[in-house]
């Protein structure tokens, strides 16, 4: 049962409701000073996540670098598990390491906090928008003092509170195309989840935020941003979800597929006649090449799906 608390989201409706997924945006938070956030808890928390039977990614739900952002060596699951965790925190303190722990609503605890905050935030944005969102997720980021997370793009709708240490994080509007071309949005939705890349001459653009304990920041889908973390260990959380997709992807690999044939397609949302033709001409494809190739849809993530439902049903009853 989800225990009713004080509040852990805190941002005035109107402004909550103008930026919804359109644009960035500062929010408060409650979860500095939770002991489930202090480096030891989350040491346990590792270990758990390194040992589930079934994450949730085929490699798991453990990401670690180290090095800079650029040239950095990678961790899987596997390797995770063999670090002395000792050794490893101290490795965040004095060098350049970043830890991602995904899907820590699986435990419990983290489950508790994760349905509160989202619980929140549908509040703010309307329970409507639950028939509109596939699944949802928390993520715990774990940082090296002065560490830059790179420049990119993410497919989720979320909000990133800051729990510990301080960071500044640059977004740019995602509707601009000098900054974000349909080029590389056709390409991330089409094969490549780096597709988006950082043009310094436009860094003056930037909605720059400063986020420090209690401070967080919405972050909508595709928003291109980088981090520079502050002179400390840096723990952030990660709420998100992800929308049903399906039409807003498939006009950009419909588009995709037009400017590999040297056709200049049409931005998405710009002729909306033109965006139905190419939504229901791609989707008839690829529907008979599944038939052709007898590969039915697979709705995978059944964890996630029952805590959708899960979700669902606590709202409901709000």
């Amino acid at each position: 049962m989800l225990v009713q608390q004080e509040s852990i989201v805190r941002c005035d409706r109107d402004v909550f409701s103008q930026n919804f997924n359109r644009l960035p945006h500062e929010v408060q938070h409650t979860l500095s000073g939770n002991p489930l956030f202090e480096l030891g808890a989350l040491a346990e928390l590792s270990q758990r996540i390194a040992t589930r039977e079934k994450p949730h990614h085929p490699k798991g739900d453990i990401h670690v670098e180290r090095g800079a952002s650029v040239g950095n060596s990678r961790l899987d699951l596997h390797d995770w598990a063999k670090i002395d965790l000792n050794s490893l925190i101290h490795e965040i303190e004095t060098g350049q390491t970043w830890i991602i722990l995904k899907h820590i609503e699986r435990e419990p605890g983290y489950r508790e906090v994760f349905e509160n905050c989202i619980c929140e935030i549908l509040d703010l944005a309307g329970k409507e928008i639950l028939e509109q969102i596939k699944w949802f997720e928390a993520i715990l980021f774990i940082t090296s003092p002065n560490r830059v997370t790179e420049y990119h793009i993410d497919r989720e709708c979320s909000w990133l509170f800051q729990i510990k240490g301080d960071k500044d994080i640059h977004f740019f509007d995602r509707a601009d195309k000098d900054v974000l071309p349909d080029a590389e949005l056709e390409k991330y939705w089409m094969v490549d989840n780096l597709s988006a890349v950082y043009k310094p001459q436009y860094e003056p653009r930037a909605m720059v935020y400063h986020l420090r304990p209690g401070v967080g920041v919405h972050s909508p889908v595709n928003t291109p941003h980088w981090l520079q973390n502050g002179d400390n260990v840096s723990i952030s959380l990660n709420i998100n979800f992800q929308f049903h997709e399906r039409v807003w992807e498939n006009l950009f690999k419909a588009n995709y597929y037009l400017r590999r044939a040297g056709i200049t397609p049409s931005s998405p949302g710009k002729h909306p006649v033109a965006d139905r033709f190419k939504k229901y001409a791609y989707t008839a494809v690829q529907d008979i090449r599944r038939k052709v190739k007898h590969n039915p849809v697979i709705f995978s993530h059944n964890e996630a799906r029952r805590q959708y439902y899960r979700i669902a049903e606590i709202v409901g009853s709000r």
